[in-house]
């Protein structure tokens, strides 16, 4: 067998046959890594890949009946001119008519080219044409398939994962030493929200950026309580109790409401006695703690740790 194969490779036909499969193979495995690399970010590669195979198979329809009906009996350059030219100004007419077809019409004049080509001097292979068009047809349904395999993340578990960072961020802002500066955290935070702004599941991005900012408001007084300095050593000390308060409400797994609860009551008693403090520094920190109060109460609406999956989707 691999001496008849040998043989029909060096006959010329064979040789021939030989570079039409190389070159099927090599526009599938083309198509398909193009197609993998473009849409693996996607919000729906699903969709996006469907409408790619859409387009594919009206090509392949379109390119055998301009190729096999009309471009064989287009001898000169200036005539294939005269057809491609108004062809695009109408495709691309079209596009600007329909906006809900605009990403179908889109990838038809992207496509055309590859189907529609020539060569000097021109070709008509049917073979050849059916098993180009075939190859990549196939090659963009192998990505297909691979999707369906690997099952992407879902904007639901992205949103998770984004959400479990900027908790731990925060739990990071908490501590005494925290790795991050406040700059450092809110720009993590700002580049966690926006790893969502294409996405069409509009409650997973709600819920990302609701703890967005509620996170990073938190944090901002903290800051300001890290900052805010006297010379009054009763008062500081009433400012590191106040900042430990908060340790233990947050958690990777999401809000600890007991702690919580406590927090937000011993921070409301701070700042009635502070509101009677003589001293102006008295009135400014209790004016702090009172914003710090203000900002962690709007995390008692956060769902308890493990629940956030039943209001996106299954856990991940």
């Amino acid at each position: 067998m691999e001496r008849l194969s040998h043989l029909l490779r060096s006959q010329p036909g064979g040789r021939l046959d030989h570079r039409r499969s190389v070159g099927c193979r090599r526009a599938a495995l083309t198509l398909a890594a193009i197609s993998s690399v473009l849409y693996s970010v996607a919000a729906s590669p699903f969709n996006s890949l469907a409408l790619l195979l859409r387009t594919l198979i009206l090509l392949s329809l379109f390119s055998f009946v301009v190729k096999f009906g009309l471009m064989v009996q287009i001898s000169d350059l200036w005539l294939y001119l005269l057809f491609l030219f108004p062809l695009l100004t109408t495709m691309q007419l079209l596009k600007q008519q329909m906006p809900a077809l605009a990403g179908l019409w889109g990838q038809l004049i992207v496509f055309m080219g590859s189907f529609i080509s020539v060569t000097n001097p021109p070709v008509y292979d049917f073979a050849d044409f059916l098993n180009d068009d075939l190859a990549k047809i196939l090659g963009v349904g192998l990505t297909w398939l691979a999707f369906a395999v690997l099952r992407p993340g879902s904007d639901a578990r992205k949103s998770r994962r984004h959400i479990r960072e900027l908790r731990r961020g925060f739990v990071d802002q908490l501590s005494r030493k925290p790795q991050l500066s406040e700059n450092g955290y809110e720009s993590l935070v700002y580049h966690h929200v926006s790893q969502l702004n294409s996405s069409q599941d509009a409650l997973s991005r709600r819920w990302l950026l609701r703890w967005g900012v509620v996170l990073l408001n938190c944090s901002h007084v903290v800051w300001q309580l890290r900052d805010w300095e006297t010379r009054a050593d009763p008062l500081a000390r009433v400012r590191d109790v106040a900042v430990s308060l908060l340790r233990d409400i947050m958690s990777e797994r999401g809000v600890q409401q007991r702690p919580l609860a406590s927090a937000l009551d011993e921070l409301q008693r701070i700042c009635d006695v502070l509101g009677q403090h003589p001293h102006p520094a008295g009135q400014e920190l209790a004016a702090l703690i009172w914003r710090l109060h203000c900002s962690l109460s709007q995390l008692e609406q956060a769902p308890a740790p493990g629940t956030l999956s039943d209001q996106i989707t299954p856990q991940a």
